[in-house]
């Protein structure tokens, strides 16, 4: 119990003023409609009920607002992850990588973070890392996988993503794997498992994927104009972030293919 109080003591001191003056304020008063509640007449008492039910909803609104910056060194980078700011994405997990408190997620994130930066030795070091402490967790798997795709690894993509799906992986995943036999050459499978995908809630840019494989299978004859002014320039930025490697190399040549079809 002292630990607990000294922690919320030490939190409260690294309040803004304005933010300690409040709670303080609405414990205060709180505590003084607690007491008027004992003493009162019994007609007095519902008014006093509801002020303490909004006093204490207001500490409540207080608290959130006082610690809203109190977020994990994780939770930062996704953030920053998000948001397309790789740099401090890096900066942030490569510093919590240095301390004891880099688990498999934050380590997948740092991996995923190296891939989109184009680093992909160290992306594929620290995945592998993350893999061996969670060898049944499927979002490290699928991190691995996604970075021998861009390696132009294919066939152990394919592997490795097969095994995140084993693991638990969403059924969305199921493109990325697509994509992966469909670029190693099983054209077998990859129809397969078009055939099985529901597109109807995909992101625009997976489901022009889809459509593009199922084009190149011979599943469809053409894609949908609007799908690609949607969906295309998720994969254009992807040609000039992996421009160096194999898969960037063979994404150019399907992005000339699919804008093809705006001029016909």
């Amino acid at each position: 119990m002292g630990r607990l109080t000294a922690y919320f003591v030490s939190r409260f001191r690294s309040w803004e003023r304005p933010a300690r003056f409040a709670a303080l304020t609405a414990v205060i008063l709180l505590a003084i409609a607690i007491i008027l509640l004992f003493f009162s007449p019994q007609d007095a008492r519902p008014p006093l009920l509801i002020g303490i039910l909004g006093l204490m909803a207001a500490i409540q609104v207080i608290f959130m607002w006082a610690n809203r910056s109190m977020v994990t060194p994780y939770t930062q980078a996704q953030r920053h992850y998000l948001t397309g700011d790789m740099d401090t994405a890096r900066r942030i997990l490569e510093n919590l990588s240095e301390t004891s408190k880099a688990d498999a997620q934050a380590l997948t994130l740092l991996g995923n973070t190296y891939r989109q930066l184009g680093l992909l030795d160290k992306s594929e070091q620290v995945l592998t890392k993350a893999v061996q402490m969670r060898p049944f967790d499927y979002f490290p798997r699928y991190g691995f996988g996604r970075t021998l795709m861009v390696s132009g690894r294919y066939r152990e993509a394919s592997d490795a993503i097969q095994q995140a799906l084993e693991s638990g992986a969403p059924s969305v995943v199921r493109v990325e794997l697509a994509e992966a036999c469909f670029r190693s050459g099983g054209q077998e499978q990859a129809t397969a498992l078009l055939r099985e995908l529901d597109t109807a809630q995909l992101e625009p840019q997976r489901g022009l994927l889809v459509a593009y494989l199922q084009y190149r299978l011979g599943q469809r004859d053409a894609l949908p104009p609007d799908l690609i002014e949607e969906g295309l320039p998720y994969w254009e930025e992807h040609v000039i972030r992996f421009h160096h490697t194999p898969y960037g190399q063979a994404l150019a040549d399907d992005v000339v293919h699919i804008r093809s079809f705006l001029k016909e």
